[in-house]
């Protein structure tokens, strides 16, 4: 069970590590001085959290692939769902994130940040890294629901058209 619980538990601590307090908004009436402090604060902030996000993948992906190799080969890794359900809530958690830095990318913009300010290339960089753990999560919980259902004892019954599916619920 040791493989279905780090499944389990990266997807759904994943997120709550991820998560950063939001800016604020800002005031109307700042100095160009103050709103070219303010971008580049930003842009560092934005940079120190992919910072930590790549490192906790990089942990995360380790334990994963330690649960799996240890894993018996004819274990279901996902008895109840949970694990895939969890990855799932993680990948709408990334895209709603991806979502937020788009939002913020326009506000920086509406606010006057030059466009070859710092602060849009860490925003590119954390959009990227949000977009490649959304495709991970995907390819996890899909390899894990295909490997499972190819694991199902051989005392379940197959069906090898929707007509035969059918009948055998009315049974």
């Amino acid at each position: 069970m040791l493989a279905y619980e780090a499944i389990r538990d990266v997807g759904r601590a994943l997120p709550l590590l991820a998560s950063e307090p939001r800016p604020e908004p800002l005031p109307a009436d700042l100095a160009v001085e103050d709103l070219t402090e303010h971008f580049s604060a930003h842009a560092e902030g934005l940079r120190h959290q992919y910072t930590v996000l790549h490192a906790l993948l990089d942990r995360a992906g380790k334990k994963l692939a330690a649960a799996l190799d240890e894993a018996d080969a004819h274990e279901i890794l996902d008895p109840e769902g949970e694990g895939s359900e969890a990855l799932e809530k993680a990948e709408e958690y990334f895209n709603a994130q991806c979502d937020q830095l788009a939002r913020m990318r326009d506000a920086f913009k509406d606010a006057g940040a030059p466009s070859d300010h710092d602060v849009f290339k860490a925003l590119d960089s954390l959009a990227g890294l949000y977009a490649w753990i959304v495709a991970t999560m995907q390819e996890v919980r899909w390899a894990l629901l295909i490997t499972d259902g190819v694991k199902e004892p051989e005392t379940a019954r197959t069906f090898t058209s929707g007509a035969e599916l059918v009948a055998a619920l009315d049974d």
